[in-house]
């Protein structure tokens, strides 16, 4: 079984946990401790908290509640800490609240020009844990349900299971869903409601698109399968790019960066596909003045196109126990860390708690929380939103554009 299946494996396990209560009072402890060294920089600064009253509803109803808008909280140099309170951010067609309806439409006699989001929601509290049926938001911000494809699990040489859905399955162009699938990957096109199921060998557990057409499957093994969902045609990747650490990239011949780290070593390495080696290689300064460390990855990293990129992070810091969850962006260029986002100790939050899911502009990243549900994180200003209200018992993937 391979490390990245293993941390696989640690987050969907540690998404039906409870946090303990004695995690919870060391984290406040800890968050005590931090605010008192801040005090002497706060004491400098009058700050103006305005409540404002926000449309927002929890519950469909159309309740106004009075909220109010926190500044961003720096907690120190280029490190961003979660609000007490979030300020709702409407972003269409994205909803405010998660909720499928259960009478959705089906793809078969639904067809769909383009999605926005793919969703696979999980009910671990059900009997035989069974696999939950695809769902994909149009951009008129109507749910349709997958009824075509014959999916299956993955699954590795151990058993070890995992839905289908990864958060690098929908196309660029939003219009097709590649889905691996044991010994083959299947690509559902949402405008005609056809599935194409193109032989693969191996247990396939992870892909990502380079560009529209091209489909790059990786199983448990070493290497990748270049796809052709369209014509069917496949072949070896000579590219040692991993796909999960890896979203491909929206343009065909797009560089593909790629965040990985060792024993507290990381590295970032930008790949261009039919190139056996990476095109360049450096390591990643894991430390952001003056408390914090990034000390690993975890999960895909997201790049904006505009030589950024960003994903879920461990890290520690001075003032807070080891076991950080951050979510990190990465200058490719420098292989500095440009911002983080300290999502609080393991403990307060699930392990693996956060999954970055988008690049809403060059600046703001979508990322979906174990709590709070969709935010938007501005990585210039360090302003959040709430985007949508959870917590979304689902993995999402997601492309607005």
């Amino acid at each position: 079984m391979t490390t990245d299946r293993l941390t696989e494996l640690m987050e969907e396990t540690a998404a039906s946990v409870a946090p303990p209560s004695l995690a919870e009072a060391s984290w406040i402890r800890a968050a005590a401790v931090r605010r008192r060294r801040r005090v002497a920089a706060v004491l400098t600064t009058v700050v103006a908290v305005v409540a404002v009253t926000v449309p927002f509803s929890i519950g469909g109803g159309g309740e106004r509640h009075v909220i109010p808008v926190p500044p961003a909280e720096s907690v120190a140099p280029g490190v961003d800490g979660m609000p007490r309170s979030l300020v709702p951010r409407a972003i269409a067609p994205l909803p405010q609240s998660w909720r499928i309806p259960a009478d959705a439409p089906v793809l078969s006699g639904h067809p769909v020009s383009r999605a926005v989001m793919v969703a696979q929601e999980h009910d671990w509290e059900a009997e035989g844990n069974p696999m939950l049926p695809l769902h994909v938001l149009d951009v008129t911000g109507q749910w349709v349900r997958v009824d075509i494809g014959d999916l299956t699990r993955t699954h590795d040489v151990g058993g070890n299971e995992a839905d289908p859905l990864r958060a690098a399955s929908l196309s660029p162009d939003g219009r097709r869903v590649a889905l691996p699938q044991p010994e083959a990957v299947v690509v559902i096109d949402l405008t005609t409601a056809k599935a194409h199921r193109i032989a693969v060998p191996g247990l396939n557990e992870q892909v990502m698109w380079w560009g529209d057409d091209v489909v790059l499957v990786e199983g448990g093994g070493a290497g990748l399968t270049r796809v052709n969902w369209a014509t069917g045609a496949t072949s070896r990747e000579p590219a040692s790019i991993s796909a999960w650490r890896s979203t491909g990239s929206r343009v065909a011949a797009g560089p593909i960066p790629e965040l990985l780290g060792d024993e507290g070593r990381l590295t970032l390495r930008t790949w261009e596909l039919g190139t056996p080696g990476p095109l360049v290689e450096m390591p990643v300064d894991g430390v952001v003045p003056p408390e914090f460390r990034v000390t690993g990855w975890y999960g895909a990293g997201i790049p904006n196109g505009d030589g950024l990129t960003v994903s879920a992070a461990w890290g520690d810091s001075s003032s807070m126990m080891s076991g950080a969850e951050m979510v990190v962006v990465v200058d490719t260029a420098t292989g500095s860390v440009r911002r983080l986002l300290d999502m609080g100790v393991i403990g307060r939050r699930v392990k693996m708690c956060c999954t970055p899911l988008y690049w809403i502009d060059q600046q703001t990243v979508l990322v979906q929380t174990d709590l709070e549900g969709l935010i938007s994180w501005n990585v210039r200003t360090g302003e959040i939103h709430l985007v949508t209200a959870g917590p979304i018992p689902a993995r999402l993937s997601v492309n607005l554009a």
